[in-house]
């Protein structure tokens, strides 16, 4: 689909999701950052054609994850990311493109809590749905699947608005 070699770690982009999340004045949970990272990298594939890192996302039972963000997060709970964790002063690798992308997008879906933002995901035709099978876990969600359905929704915005 894309040259991959191009592409920034999960990382990274939550770094920088968490980084405007704090100029907003929002402090984000483990769950709220794992969906807005797996739903950015939708937008990112339909409006950018390309994706925003390179791990691989997976359908679990409670939606789509990407598991590196999630265990390195999950000790958290169900608490805010402690912003302290957060280098506002750190240089980022990210084009300017995708900072600002990643700028709108959070304004955009950064205040949703998880529940809401979980619910975004898990409706019917979504990824998630299409592949998650009742008592198996990990199953992978590629990003042809990804792209398609976000480029459907954006194909159903342009349509709306037109």
């Amino acid at each position: 689909m894309t040259d991959r070699s191009a592409i920034s770690d999960v990382f990274t982009v939550a770094d920088e999701i968490l980084k405007t999340a704090k100029r907003e004045g929002l402090r984000l949970t483990p769950m709220q950052l794992v969906k807005l990272a797996y739903i950015a990298h939708g937008w990112s594939l339909a409006i950018m054609g390309r994706p925003l890192f390179s791990e691989p996302v997976e359908a679990w039972k409670y939606g789509p994850v990407i598991p590196a963000l999630y265990h390195a997060t999950k000790h958290h709970g169900r608490n805010p990311i402690p912003s302290e964790l957060i280098d506002e002063e750190a240089e980022s690798p990210l084009t300017e493109r995708v900072r600002s992308f990643l700028e709108d997008f959070v304004k955009k879906y950064g205040r949703l809590s998880g529940v809401a933002l979980s619910s975004l995901t898990h409706r019917h035709g979504t990824p998630w749905h299409q592949v998650y099978r009742k008592g198996v876990g990990n199953i992978p969600i590629d990003d042809a699947r990804i792209a398609a359905h976000y480029k459907q929704k954006l194909d159903e915005y342009r349509n709306s608005a037109s």
